[in-house]
Parts: structure tokens; sequence; C-alpha cells
């Protein structure tokens, strides 16, 4: 998708030793990308335009659209309609008209060096609320700049970038949303910056302690890492540690590295141990890459999970996935009357495995998609998924789904 317009104004105790761990990390980083290198550079690259790189990916949070102002504030937004035909094994699951999402966002510059960000999520009509992102960034260097607040965990690229009008297809990848999870947002701080040391290269870089998952990701259906999200009051006084980092050798090629590590469980009661610390890391590739009209993008993760004795042979201890998604944009402006008009057209490949010792229990989906756009931000799609799941004695479940989405920023 072509570039949206951009907001480039202004521009110990209890931490299970992830406190001098995190420090170090940061310094190290730190020292590596301030060392003499220009971050105005890259903004200048041969003419091409790009992303605020504090963005740290294209749809980030410093490349959206912004189409009012209340004083030194922008607001946006954007609203996610859908219609849901579906079928699971011939028989009618749904057949529904779905208000997604509608999320409203805004942009502070403070100062010259102090910005606030906040996205607030309103998902199916006001069933379910959720502060997505309320940061202050306080930059004392591009390549160093602190970040507290609610965060977008630099969990793969799809966290940090996943708004309905950007994505040419209306469902997330199963990876995304089932082994990362997004969108996974935790209360936090740290340290993010970006760097180019040279016309040609932008280096960016997150680091981050969180609150981290809950103990909830062993379920009745068995290991969902996806519902120990929403752990905004750390359920066991020990911090996360999260971070992403990011390659980009030109503005259309765009690489990158994440994890996610942490004790999930609760281990001590009033100081009582009741329980063993129990680790669960993600971790996590990203790529996209943009040619012309033609663009490749993915993200693979892998998920470790220490379980207790009792639940061994019971729930998963391993688990991974990937997406590979491939597009393309077509007859721009070929409608006489939206000179800004496009079409695009998508198929993308989901594999989750939910359990990597044993068969079963994995889900493997292919959807193509096409769809209509009157300008950048606005977008009409229609996509077909055809979905097999398989459960853990490898009983198989195959479903179809016929999906139409509105999706526009505003």
């Amino acid at each position: 998708m072509a570039s949206r317009s951009r907001v480039l104004e202004g521009g110990q105790a209890g931490l299970g030793g992830f406190a001098p761990r995190f420090l170090k990390a940061a310094a190290c980083v730190v020292a590596l990308v301030s060392s003499g290198w220009a971050s105005e550079v890259y903004a200048q690259k041969s003419g091409a335009e790009v992303p605020d790189p504090r963005a740290m990916v294209e749809g980030g949070i410093y490349d959206k659209p912004f189409i009012a102002r209340l004083g030194a504030t922008s607001l946006g937004g954007y609203a996610d309609l859908q219609f849901r035909f579906e079928r699971v094994d011939g028989v009618t699951e749904a057949l529904t008209f779905v208000p997604e999402r509608f999320n409203l966002f805004t942009f502070s510059p403070v100062s010259e060096r102090v910005r606030v960000i906040a996205e607030l999520e309103i998902e199916e009509a006001g069933e379910e609320i959720a502060l997505e992102l309320a940061a202050v960034d306080f930059e004392l260097h591009p390549a160093a700049i602190f970040r507290a607040g609610v965060l977008l965990a630099p969990l793969g690229r799809f966290n940090l970038a996943h708004d309905a009008p950007a994505n040419d297809l209306i469902d997330r990848p199963l990876v995304s949303t089932e082994i990362i999870p997004s969108t996974l947002s935790e209360a936090g701080m740290g340290f993010y910056g970006f760097a180019a040391p040279s016309a040609s290269w932008l280096l960016t870089w997150e680091l981050y302690l969180v609150n981290g998952l809950a103990d909830v990701v062993a379920a009745d259906e068995g290991t969902r890492v996806a519902a120990g999200k929403g752990n905004f009051e750390d359920n066991n006084n020990s911090p996360a540690l999260t971070g992403r980092f990011g390659l980009s050798p030109t503005p259309s090629l765009n690489l990158g590295a994440s994890f996610h590590t942490g004790r999930y469980n609760v281990f001590k009661i009033e100081g009582l141990k009741v329980d063993n610390p129990r680790m669960l890391t993600i971790v996590a590739l990203d790529w996209e890459g943009r040619w012309g009209d033609l663009t490749l993008e993915g993200e693979a993760a892998g998920a470790f999970i220490d379980l207790p004795g009792s639940l061994s042979g019971l729930f998963a201890r391993r688990q991974r996935g990937l997406y590979t998604q491939l597009g393309y944009r077509f007859l721009d402006g070929a409608v006489d009357a939206l000179p800004r008009s496009s079409f695009n057209a998508s198929v993308r490949l989901d594999l989750v495995d939910f359990d990597t010792e044993v068969a079963g229990d994995d889900v493997r989906r292919l959807t193509l998609g096409v769809n209509f756009r009157p300008t950048d931000d606005t977008a009409l799609k229609l996509d077909y998924q055809a979905t097999q799941e398989r459960d853990g004695l490898l009983n198989p479940t195959r479903s179809a789904a016929l999906l139409f989405g509105v999706a526009s920023y505003f």
C-alpha cells in the first residue's frame, strides 16, 4: 500500500534479575547505534518517501493518518465492519454482520522531545473496550528514546502494525493472534531508537520491561498463549523482557527479530513459595518486501512454555506457526471518478501447530482476497478462506468462509 499521511511534528526487589540484564542490553545497543551515525540520513534516501523511523515499522504508531486537530493534539481512528458466511463440515456456523472494531487514536507533541500517543479500541459495538496504547515518549537522542505506559509489545511486525485499513486481507494471520498473540498490549517501560549508518541502511531497536503474560495459558482446550494476555497488574511481581531489532537495507525491505520472555505463573503468595518459577518465551522473525506493485510479507514464531510435571503430556510445551502473504496492486486510477483508486489481490498461507511434540492439534488455512481502494486509507475487501484443523487425535475439521469487509481510516 502506498505511503499515507505521517505524523512528524516535534518530534530491584521482585525483578528476578531482569533489570540488570535489561540495563546492560540497553546500554550496549545505545552505544552501538549512537556511535556517530546521523539518523537524518535515512529520511533523505534517494528522494523516496518513507515512514518516520520512530514508527519502527511501516504502519506503526508514528505512521498514522490524522484528519482533525484540537490545539496541539491530532485525532484519528479507523472503522472495521464485516459480513461473514462460514460453514464447518458442511454446516453453516455464521451468517452475520460484525461491527468488528472502532478505534480512536491521538498524538500530542507536548514539547520538542516529549510526545504522548494513545489508542482506544472498541470491539463489537462496545461489547469490549480496551486501552490498546497509552505511551509517553521522551527523546534523549534518536538512538535512545524512553517510552513508558501501556505499550504494544514489539513481538513481531504485525503486533506493531495491525490496523484493518492497512491490511489487504480481513482476518489477521493465525500465528500473529495465536502464538504471538496480537494485539498484545502491556504496561511497562524501556527504550527504543533508530539510526542510519549510511544512506541505504536503517537499524531500529526496542527493549522494554513489561508485566508479562499470566498463568492461564494452560486452559481446558490445551496450551493457548493468547489466554495469558491482558495481565495489566503483574500476577507474580516478576517483569518480563521484550524487544525487537529491525534491519532495513533499503526502504523497500524490512527484516525483524523479536522476543518476549518472563515468568508467567504465581510462584509466591505473601512471601511463601507455592511453585517453581516457570518461564514462557516467544521468539519471532518477520519480513516485508516491496518491489514495484508486488509485496511479500510474513511472520514466523515459536513459543516455549515451562509446564508443571503434572501437566506434562497433557498440555503443549512447544508451539510454532508462520504466515506468508503475497500481494499485487493493479489498475491504479482505472476508475475515472476516483483517480487515487487501486485494486489489490492477495494470497496468504497460515500454519499453526499448537503442539510440536505430537501429531495433530494444528491448523492450516489458505486465504484468497481481492480489494478495491477508493483511496489508500479505505478498503472494500472480499476474501475466501479454506481451513483444515486437526485435534490431538488427528480428527480433521474442514471449513470454508466467504468474507466481505469495509475498513477505513478517518
